[in-house]
């Protein structure tokens, strides 16, 4: 059956954002998720954020708690309170961005999202569907609860070395390049916008690909060139079976008798960053980039000096992390699989696939 958001949802705009706090208890949402801390709050959860403006308008999160909603973004709260996450989830097949207004800014509008009309199940199977998607979403919010916990503890074992030495001590530099007509067919491509969507590379159709790339001939670390304030450092602990092809915006470097993982800790240190924008000062927004003999020159801590232990503490994490990156990247294609027809009712969700699903969550966790 076909129902109109307005009967089942009320939308309220957000408001002025807050001063943000370091410390402040209720996150603060404009158009495109989280954008800091607040001491106070204007709208209590359940509720979904809906960004209203930009090239970031149709976006969607659920917010289980109070947050602070931006006047970038619009409040969405379900009529009925346990139906929430139903509707986040049924959202995300209404394609909102292509119901925009403008022809500069693109914009959403409560006019228009009332009006809009989009498949349901039956009220009764509301909940359950809901409960299944959502528990796939909290395993992988999960997950990055482990990975950020992990990373963390790598950085600070790594901080205990207080020699430092320049990186090419560490690393050589790969520069093996190849053209498009020299991809296989399917390629792992490492991006920019695949590290910033969880650092996993995109498996892709290699036709979709017009430029030259690096071949990653092993495991490495990524080092972005471009813009040293927005650290992008991906630790590529495995390469998948595809071949493997990372942005030219990228320094492919090629760890010299210790882990990726190590390297990676030892490039992430907060000093690395601060040197390497001293480097760029002067230069404007997207003009700023590392030149790889600069990089190759930055002095890191000189992780051969961590006790045995230590080191091979880093390359567990540094592996459970990849792990947990892998496991999430399956939920969330199976999640992408199953909302279409679960959201239009050719697919039903059963108590004993509900209750294998819960019970998978919790060995998993």
């Amino acid at each position: 059956m076909n129902v109109r958001l307005e009967d089942h949802l009320d939308f309220s705009n957000g408001t002025t954002p807050p001063a943000r706090v370091p410390n402040g208890h209720y996150p603060v949402y404009g158009a495109n998720g989280a954008i800091g801390f607040a001491a106070r709050h204007n709208a209590s959860g359940p509720l979904i954020v809906l960004g209203r403006v930009g090239s970031y308008c149709g976006s969607l999160r659920y917010c289980d708690s109070d947050v602070w909603v931006t006047d970038n973004a619009l409040a969405c709260r379900a009529k009925n309170p346990e139906e929430t996450r139903y509707w986040y989830y049924a959202l995300q097949t209404c394609r909102l961005n292509e119901h925009r207004a403008g022809s500069g800014q693109p914009l959403l509008n409560q006019g228009i999202l009332r009006d809009i009309s989009i498949p349901s199940v039956a009220t009764h199977e509301r909940r359950r569907v809901a409960a299944f998607l959502g528990a796939l979403d909290d395993k992988i919010a999960a997950n990055d609860r482990v990975i950020a916990a992990a990373e963390a503890l790598m950085l600070a074992t790594v901080e205990s070395v207080s020699e430092c030495v320049p990186l090419s001590s560490l690393v050589s530099r790969s520069t093996t390049f190849l053209d498009p007509g020299e991809f296989d067919y399917a390629v792992a491509h490492f991006s920019f916008p695949a590290f910033d969507d969880g650092a996993r590379p995109e498996l892709v159709d290699a036709r979709s690909i017009k430029s030259g790339k690096f071949l990653l001939p092993a495991p490495c670390v990524l080092f972005s060139k471009l813009n040293p304030r927005i650290p992008r450092i991906w630790n590529v602990v495995k390469l998948p079976a595809e071949m493997a092809l990372a942005s030219g915006e990228f320094v492919v470097l090629m760890p010299v008798d210790v882990d990726t993982s190590v390297v990676w800790s030892a490039l992430r240190q907060p000093q690395v960053s601060e040197t390497l924008q001293q480097l760029v000062a002067g230069t404007s927004g997207s003009r700023q980039r590392i030149r790889p003999r600069d990089l190759l020159q930055v002095p890191v801590r000189d992780v051969r000096r961590l006790p045995a232990a230590a080191s091979r503490t880093i390359t567990a994490l540094g592996a459970l992390c990849h792990q947990r990156r892998a496991e999430s990247a399956r939920l969330c294609a199976l999640r992408d699989e199953l909302l279409p027809p679960l959201m239009s009712g050719k697919l039903r969700v059963t108590s004993s696939a509900e209750t294998a699903l819960r019970a998978t969550d919790r060995r998993l966790r």
